[in-house]
């Protein structure tokens, strides 16, 4: 695996690229940073996009091979990412994640934090709790005992909610692209590393072609 961490060079092409990004959002962000794996027929890289104190975006990717850093149009600072994990490890996290749940009457799948709304206010829940109970909804997705079991951790105390947010793209020549992100933070100690790093590789949760799925991680 490679960790990079990306920005956008001084270009001609700058302001330009920075309005596609506002415009499109994920979806838009996505197919930028495919360009520096131009080589694979298949996505295989996740991200976390973050911006900066100058307001300018900064990218966090995953990759299995390393970006081109021959493109003009980015700054690449990238690495070998071989994390040496030991059972009981623990180390503080920062996720970006899809949480959705499936809805038997609906046939879809739903934003976890919507659906609780909508839960709330079927049982006439006040909208002094509302907050709280659509922030439960999306601690207890990411704590459930049966995805951490499957993900090689654990959770001693719930995770903290630093945002949510909801994304909205045009893709072109297909239907608009809608989808919710929760920012988590906390800490996790390590059951499994085989498990863990598996899962790491592959990303977390949904979304993960759309800035979701990529866990940042650094010892306690």
């Amino acid at each position: 695996m490679h960790l990079s961490k990306i920005t956008l060079a001084q270009s001609a092409t700058l302001a330009e690229t920075l309005l596609m990004l506002q415009r499109n959002d994920a979806y838009a962000a996505h197919q930028l940073l495919w360009q520096l794996f131009h080589q694979q027929s298949e996505r295989q890289f996740i991200y976390r996009q973050e911006l900066m104190p100058n307001g300018l975006p900064v990218f966090w990717v995953l990759s299995r091979v390393a970006p081109d850093e021959m493109n003009a149009q980015w700054q690449i600072q990238t690495k070998p990412f071989t994390p040496q994990l030991t059972v009981g490890q623990r180390l503080a996290f920062k996720l970006r994640a899809n949480p959705t749940v499936w809805n038997n009457t609906t046939k879809k799948r739903h934003d976890v934090m919507m659906h609780a709304k909508y839960q709330a206010r079927q049982q006439d829940i006040g909208a002094e709790m509302l907050s709280h109970y659509m922030q439960q909804a999306a601690q207890q997705w990411l704590c459930d005992p049966n995805r951490l079991e499957q993900w090689g951790i654990r959770l001693d105390v719930l995770p903290d909610i630093e945002a949510y947010t909801q994304h909205q793209s045009d893709k072109k020549m297909k239907q608009r692209i809608q989808f919710s992100s929760v920012d988590y933070q906390g800490v996790l100690t390590i059951q499994s590393p085989e498990k863990f790093l598996t899962q790491y590789q592959q990303g977390f949760g949904r979304a993960k072609a759309l800035g979701c799925g990529l866990m940042l991680i650094r010892g306690t």
